[in-house]
């Protein structure tokens, strides 16, 4: 079966797919909100017109504009006063009012809505016919059913829901009821999911990389490729050929499966091989978004296929005709138990017309009816992952592994749960690789290179990127990852063109639009990366490092009461991930809030650890760890500082050895015995210089940092600071001065400097002798040191030093005229 899904299932499967192009109409006014994401099918009927049209992607909608989904469809939109909606299946919205002065409004026909609006605005109101909900800064899913009947569950925050029998106040975890003619009330939700009610559904973008074109199992695929493999090819038949190309689909790649097929056309074909070859570049052309050309195929094939293959033509055709042309509504395929691979397509269309549930529920009806099939629990352990089931996870995967331990999908799927959820990234490492040797051409190199980065492996992580992307140039999610990786090592022009690439294959997709905010973020441009953090975060609204972005996003603008709604919704999100504490610790040390900073870094290191594998042991938690030195020094408990920096220390961390450049060492000869020193205190001296030029070596960025913000993550900057003063001292005067100056640069390469400069001139009177006359003492000074660090390759390190000094002391005396 066709096997490799697993990681770049897990990053897809939440967005909506790209259909043809509708045309976008220009507005005569300011846009009140502009379309993320779509399905298949949604429509628009604006302000100036009677007529319902297809809406396109970055559609601008004003104030009059009615927003309409069918039973298929799906809209994702964000608004002027960063409102973002979800629309469901079904649904009337009419965009009422947005508000810069005043409440934003819009009135829900029918239909169910998802919704996060922005704390701190002048809020929002819901007209529904039975009651309206006026809402400040909250997430809540609503719906109005065929009978006017509005339901409300709230997810954080509060909402007002109100009429004119009554009214009722519903707080996070509640929801409530409003019929036409009588008064809201409200019940309690006792373990509400927010994922469920995010309105997710399964994108069809994939769906050609996972329907089969081989009729045999996964262990059957493998034996038969061995046994191709194994022949000389001149003894190889047409039926060889022609298995070959459906095998090497799934184990080799699309250019395997073309040479494949071309060798097997030089033979006479029956007719039903014929059919198989089409079905083959029936695949490729819907994977590679050539829709039209791929549902001719599809539809050229399956009269000619058995029942088997038939029905994965009848369901690609139904695929590509869907994609290829936004309007077009058909019913999909009858599936008449034609096997394993005809109920995987309905798994996958049941997840994109219905939900994920659904899609679950048709999986485990086919592994009751073929339940020696290890594909299906594989597919089922892959979506229930999309759902955070974890339960159902493990169970899934360890029956597809008893079914037979080298089945592709279970081994991703492993994977994915091994290094996401147990921290477990070796065994997730030796997964993958297994996966990769069974099938060289398979998309498990995307989940290889995640392995990898997570491992801090990035040359490694790089290189099984870029084959994911010479596997499939058209598949957005490597370029994405890729992308990722670049930014974490402040390569941002190579970033942005992998980001560039990704959103051309798919202008929604979510991951791309994160990144792409993220580049921004790195780049200074902190207005346009706001904005794709909330696009992307309205088409994947779940996604906690989009919110946790988003929250740096504002935060970087000093818009602290959104950014405490955007962390605060990851960490409802995602509990356990403890890159959100540690962005409250850095918040906290800027903020100066020490209580709280350390706290923050506690609970980072708790949830790290929590994770267990390899990130159980406090010697594995490198950055959380220097996080809580940070938060201990603050207020200078150095001792509990230096406790953390050792325990954590790592040779191969730039941070560990500034951490150890700060804890310093003890003096064995104390010469200082002023009030308050402890000589037994370890403390800077001049052996730490050699610690903190290693950490340079290993970390050049770190040499410089903002001083007017937290340096959440790293971006252009230049500071300097000018400081000065006067020392008077028995009516002589001198002064001191000091500059300092620091920056970063992302071009050509990552490159960052330091400096600092200062002068002192004093003519302090020492002394006055009557047997020889007065004696002065003249100090003058400079002094400076300086820095110079980049990272002219991903590998490679330059680090300069420069230290300057220059004393001048002028003793004079003046006699004494009476001696």
């Amino acid at each position: 079966m066709r096997g490799p899904v697993s990681f770049s299932l897990l990053l897809t499967a939440l967005v909506g797919i790209q259909p043809a192009a509708a045309d976008v109409v220009p507005r005569n006014q300011p846009a009140a909100g502009s379309v993320i994401a779509r399905k298949s099918g949604e429509e628009v009927r604006f302000l100036e017109f009677a007529s319902w049209q297809v809406v396109d992607l970055r559609q601008d909608v004003v104030p009059g504009d009615y927003l309409r989904t069918n039973a298929t469809g799906s809209l994702a939109v964000l608004f002027a006063d960063r409102t973002q909606m979800r629309l469901g299946r079904n649904t009337t919205l009419l965009v009422k009012k947005i508000g810069a002065a005043s409440d934003t409004e819009f009135k829900l026909e029918s239909g169910t809505i998802w919704a996060r609006a922005e704390r701190g605005g002048e809020g929002l109101t819901i007209d529904t016919p039975a009651a309206a909900a006026a809402i400040r800064g909250t997430d809540w899913t609503m719906t109005v059913d065929g009978n006017g009947r509005t339901s409300l569950i709230v997810l954080e925050g509060t909402v007002e829901l109100a009429n004119e029998f009554g009214s009722v106040s519903v707080a996070e975890g509640e929801a409530a009821a409003a019929t036409i003619g009588s008064a809201p009330t409200k019940v309690v939700i006792v373990d509400s999911d927010d994922r469920e009610q995010m309105l997710f559904y399964y994108s069809l973008r994939d769906a050609f990389t996972v329907l089969p074109a081989s009729a045999l199992s996964s262990l059957d695929m493998r034996k038969a490729r061995a046994r191709i493999k194994a022949m000389e090819q001149s003894s190889r038949s047409a039926e060889d050929w022609v298995t070959l190309a459906e095998v090497n689909l799934d184990f080799e790649g699309r250019e395997a499966a073309r040479d494949a097929a071309r060798q097997a056309r030089q033979f006479p074909l029956t007719r039903e091989q014929g059919a198989r070859l089409d079905l083959i570049d029936a695949l490729i052309a819907g994977a590679e978004q050539r829709y039209a050309e791929a549902a001719h195929l599809f539809e050229r094939a399956a009269p000619r296929l058995d029942p088997s293959r038939r029905v994965m033509a009848r369901y690609g055709g139904y695929y590509a005709r869907s994609l290829a042309d936004p309007s077009h509504i058909e019913a999909p395929p009858v599936n008449a138990d034609a096997g394993v691979a005809a109920a995987i397509a309905e798994a996958l269309t049941a997840g994109f017309l219905v939900d994920l549930k659904a899609a679950i529920a048709v999986l485990e009806r086919a592994e009751r009816r073929y339940p020696g099939d290890p594909t299906l629990p594989a597919l089922r352990a892959q979506i229930a992952f999309l759902l955070d089931d974890r339960e159902q996870v493990e169970a899934a995967i360890d029956r597809a592994l008893s079914l037979d331990p080298d089945n592709m999908i279970a081994l991703q799927a492993r994977a994915g749960y091994r290094a996401g959820i147990k921290g477990d990234l070796e065994g997730a490492l030796a997964d993958l690789e297994r996966a990769v040797e069974l099938a060289p051409g398979s998309a498990s190199w995307n989940a290889l290179g995640l392995v990898q980065s997570a491992r801090g492996a990035t040359r490694e992580a790089e290189a099984a990127l870029k084959r994911a992307i010479e596997l499939d140039p058209k598949d957005p999610v490597p370029h994405a990852n890729l992308a990722i990786i670049y930014l974490e090592q402040d390569r941002t022009a190579e970033a942005k063109a992998e980001i560039d690439t990704a959103l051309a294959v798919d202008p929604a997709f979510d991951i791309g639009l994160v990144a792409r905010g993220r580049y921004y973020l790195q780049t200074g441009e902190l207005d346009k990366a706001r904005d794709d953090l909330l696009a992307g975060t309205t088409a994947n609204p779940a996604y906690s490092n989009g919110l946790l972005l988003l929250a740096v996003a504002y935060y970087e603008a000093g818009e602290l009461e959104p950014a405490e709604q955007a962390i605060e919704n990851a960490d409802r999100l995602d509990p356990n991930d403890p890159v959100i504490s540690s962005f409250r610790t850095a918040v906290a040390i800027d903020e100066y809030e020490a209580d709280k900073a350390i706290a923050s870094a506690q609970e980072a290191l708790k949830r790290t650890r929590a994770r267990g594998g390899d990130y159980a042991a406090l010697s594995a938690n490198r950055d959380t760890g220097s996080t809580l030195n940070d938060a201990f020094r603050l207020l200078n408990l150095n001792a509990w500082g230096r406790y953390y920096g050792d325990a954590v220390f790592d040779p191969f961390t730039g941070s560990g050895y500034v951490d150890q450049a700060l804890a310093g060492s003890l003096n064995p000869f104390v010469n200082n015995l002023r009030f308050g020193d402890v000589p037994t205190e370890p403390g800077p001296n001049a052996t730490s210089f050699s610690s903190f030029f290693q950490g340079l070596m290993l970390d050049p960025q770190m040499l410089a940092g903002r001083q007017r913000s937290a340096n959440i993550l790293r971006r252009p900057f230049i500071e300097t600071t000018v400081g000065g003063g006067f020392v008077a001292d028995d009516g002589d005067l001198g002064w001191n001065s000091e500059i300092e100056t620091q920056g970063y640069q992302a071009a050509p390469f990552p490159w960052s400097f330091y400096g600092r400069i200062n002068g002192l001139e004093t003519d302090t009177r020492r002394g006055d002798d009557p047997a020889t006359g007065q004696f002065d003492l003249d100090d003058r000074s400079i002094t400076g040191t300086g820095y110079m660090a980049m990272k002219p390759t991903p590998n490679d390190r330059v680090v300069a030093y420069i230290d300057v000094k220059d004393f001048e002391f002028d003793l004079s005396t003046v006699l004494d005229p009476t001696v």
